[in-house]
């Protein structure tokens, strides 16, 4: 499979992401530990809804990304604090959703930005 050895040759790219990399708070798929924690996955599938903002020019307030991210703060303050314990998928969704609000402040910070050179 040329699929493989892709992957193999790719896998530092992940090593850059600051991540604690706790096997506890990692996904586990078919036995396999992702190298990276539940929260970690979370924002980068978040990330990948930043070609579709882009190329279908949808246009969001700032305020709405940083509120999306909210979630994923509240989760994790409250865990540090140990107000209660959380799981891998709140933190998996959490992760999602502050993924993709920090797509929508780089989408809409990017379009400013360009709405000012041009």
């Amino acid at each position: 499979m040329i699929v493989a050895p892709i992957v193999t040759r790719l896998k530092w790219i992940v090593y850059l992401v600051p991540c604690h990399r706790m096997k506890s708070r990692s996904l586990t798929i078919k036995g396999y530990t992702l190298p990276l924690c539940a929260r970690c996955t979370g924002i980068l599938a978040g990330y990948l809804f930043s070609p579709f903002l882009l190329l279908l020019d949808l246009r969001f307030p700032l305020w709405l990304g940083i509120l999306l991210n909210l979630p994923m703060v509240i989760d994790g303050w409250t865990q540090k604090r140990k107000f209660r314990m959380s799981n891998n998928p709140l933190r998996l969704s959490t992760g999602i959703v502050s993924g993709l609000g920090q797509s929508m402040m780089i989408v809409s910070i990017s379009q400013f930005i360009i709405s000012i050179l041009l």
